[in-house]
């Protein structure tokens, strides 16, 4: 309660309050209604009904009491005056009429909701006054009940929010304040009494010690915290008088102040030693609200007391303090005034960076972002701020975009990931993605800030520097293929000559197997290599049909040497449309690097999968092949699909280039998992 007493006047009729006037009627019984809206008053313990009919009228937030159909029978003065009428003119209007637009259909879910349960949520509303304008509310309540317990009516609270809308304006637009706030609260010892269902909710829950009384000291009534604090049960308290609860040594002072409020009708912050059944004490503050008859006569009051036994010492200490607090409050502000230098450097820093910086929130929409970042993709901020981080993203760098995310969320970072990103005028350009998290003081992460680099610059110069490349690759594929060409005859010459001498020689063949045996290895090696090439620079069209993924990958492994290796073939099987020799080449030159990177001593596991990759909404068939080998290094990795790359002396370096180039050409892609001293895992995705 206030320390403030307040002059309550009540209304002299039921019909008064019930009946409106220059209105059509639209309630059938006001007696009812009346009767259901005030029986609660029966269990008031001494509080007549008109106490609680002034109560009801003079509380200081919006109470109306509406039919099962929303229809108003009953309001106080201050619901009224609040949205712009005469109470007259309330009566018999429809809730729907005071509320605003935005809030009708919340209303109308929370109205069917009551029915159904009985119960009022706590739901905020927005209200539309006589002139249109608009605030916002809580709304709380009780039920009302005719004397079968059917559900005829309500009685709502409105607590106006206003003020609380305007706080969290200014909380947001004042950070930097809110500590200095909160401790402000603190040291004021306010209560923040939330609004209740209903008046009598509020009366027995608060935290502070309430009780009424008559002009002659008798307690009428209080709530659980007057009764609990001083130790007694509720019927032990009504009709004791107050003095019954005033410990020895404030009897006279307050028995001076009794017979001073009879006179004035002012108490306020008045100090008294109270005592507690078990005859311990506590020192009060205790401030009244009067209560008056129609005459506006004192008849009694509803009295607020506080424990504030604690407040010797504290005072005692802050007074001891004081000195010390001053000289905190000195370094705090010299802090605050670092705090906004450091904080001006950064946001300077932030803004004037020819890096594109955005800030997103947790769930992925950009919060805030500098000029660079609007300049490059010609958005104005207040377009930017608010949209998905994906928005901007060109269709190219989607997925690469989800990945880095994923990343994101495992590490707390991305370090230089290539994102590519799109201007509002449609234009892409490539930057480097770095990215770290954003921790509140707690450590809870609250956001994320990402630095994306324009790479258009470093792109270009880079793709004339892959076209001269290309250029060259050209020249020495026609080269190659020349070369391969001119080589494929004297070769198939040199293997028929030497199977010739082997059969019409059969003794000198015998004698020189071993020399002839390395003769052949020989032709085969260079015959593979000029496969390689030929295969690299003169691409043949795909051959589609509908083809076992196994059944390639049988054919692929008996074109395998396996001695000393273990091929783990899968149990599984997926038919897809694709060319089955151009697999089995994939297939075959994978193994065989497999093979040879583990010196034929290990184990390969096939795989076959099938399933959706990525949200990419196509079902992919993918084939693995995990080999026990050393792993590819860190640093080889993106090399491994560049032309003429090797690590063996004997390759050629087209042999994963063409793999590539095939699974591409399907509509596919390769990924890569490896770990030193562990193996590799080759994944081949193909759409179906």
């Amino acid at each position: 309660m206030s320390g403030t007493h307040g002059k309550t006047k009540m209304r002299p009729t039921k019909e008064s309050v019930l009946r409106p006037t220059g209105r059509k009627k639209n309630i059938q019984n006001d007696q009812t209604y009346y009767d259901a809206n005030f029986s609660s008053m029966s269990s008031l313990d001494g509080i007549s009904k008109q106490n609680y009919q002034d109560l009801y009228d003079k509380t200081p937030c919006l109470l109306r009491s509406t039919t099962a159909d929303g229809k108003i029978f009953a309001c106080n003065e201050f619901y009224a005056e609040k949205l712009g009428y005469q109470k007259n003119e309330v009566m018999g209007m429809s809730i729907f009429e005071h509320t605003a637009e935005k809030s009708i259909k919340s209303l109308r879910s929370e109205m069917e909701r009551w029915k159904v349960t009985g119960k009022i949520s706590n739901v905020e509303i927005w209200m539309k006054r006589k002139d249109g304008s608009t605030f916002p509310i809580l709304l709380t309540g009780a039920s009302l009940y005719d004397k079968n317990k059917k559900l005829i009516g309500r009685t709502s609270a409105l607590v106006d929010l206003t003020e609380i809308h305007k706080a969290r304006k200014m909380l947001d637009s004042h950070q930097g304040q809110i500590k200095k706030q909160i401790d402000e609260l603190k040291k004021s010892n306010m209560l923040l009494v939330k609004t209740e269902q209903k008046y009598r909710d509020l009366y027995e829950n608060s935290p502070d010690l309430l009780r009424t009384i008559n002009l002659e000291g008798i307690v009428l009534d209080c709530n659980n915290s007057y009764c609990k604090y001083l130790g007694y049960a509720k019927k032990e308290v009504i009709g004791m008088s107050v003095f019954d609860f005033v410990a020895t040594q404030s009897t006279d002072e307050y028995v001076k102040s009794f017979e001073t409020w009879k006179d004035t009708g002012n108490v306020l912050n008045t100090k008294v030693w109270f005592k507690r059944k078990d005859n311990s004490e506590f020192l009060g503050l205790i401030n009244a609200t009067n209560l008056y008859d129609f005459d506006g006569k004192l008849v009694g009051s509803n009295t607020t007391i506080r424990d504030i036994s604690d407040l010797h010492e504290i005072k005692k200490t802050l007074e001891d303090n004081e000195k010390k607090l001053k000289q905190r409050n000195e370094a705090l502000t010299t802090a605050y005034d670092h705090l906004l230098e450091t904080e001006q450097r950064y946001r300077t820093l932030y803004e004037k960076s020819p890096d594109l910086l955005r800030t997103i929130d947790l769930s992925g929409n950009i919060i805030d972002c500098n000029d660079a970042y609007c300049s490059h993709l010609g958005y104005s901020r207040e377009e930017v701020i608010g949209k998905s981080l994906f928005v901007h993203v060109a269709e190219k760098s989607t997925r690469d975009l989800q990945d880095a995310i994923a990343q994101w969320d495992r590490t707390g970072f991305i370090e230089n990931r290539e994102i590519w990103l799109q201007k509002k005028d449609g234009d892409v350009f490539p930057t480097l993605l770095l990215s770290t998290n954003l921790y509140d003081t707690n450590g809870n992460l609250t956001g994320r800030i990402g630095a994306l680099r324009d790479m258009s610059i470093i792109y270009n110069a880079k793709k004339e520097i892959e076209e001269h490349k290309t250029k060259r690759l050209s020249a020495i594929g026609e080269l190659s293929a020349r070369i391969a060409h001119d080589l494929r005859n004297p070769l198939s010459v040199v293997h028929n000559t030497l199977e010739i001498i082997q059969i019409q020689n059969p003794h000198f063949a015998k004698s020189n197997q071993e020399k002839f045996a390395r003769i052949e290895r020989a032709i085969k090696r260079m015959t593979h290599q000029i496969e390689e090439v030929m295969d690299y620079v003169v691409p043949h069209p795909l051959t589609l049909q509908n083809t076992s993924l196994l059944d390639i990958l049988k054919s692929a492994v008996s074109n395998v040497k396996s001695v000393g290796t273990e091929i783990h073939l899968p149990q599984n099987d997926v038919t897809m449309m694709c060319d089955f020799e151009k697999l089995e080449i994939v297939f075959t030159n994978l193994l065989l690097n497999a093979t040879q990177a583990m010196n034929n001593c290990g184990n390969i596991y096939l795989r076959i999968k099938e399933g959706v990759i990525n949200d990419q909404n196509k079902i992919f068939a993918t084939v693995e092949i995990e080999d026990t080998g050393p792993g590819i290094p860190k640093s080889l990795l993106p090399n491994i699909f560049d032309p003429l790359f090797t690590t063996r002396q004997i390759g050629t370096g087209l042999g994963l280039v063409s793999c590539k180039n095939i699974v591409e050409k399907h509509g596919g892609y390769i990924d890569i998992k490896t770990e030193v001293n562990k193996g590799t895992t080759f994944i081949i995705n193909l759409p179906k």
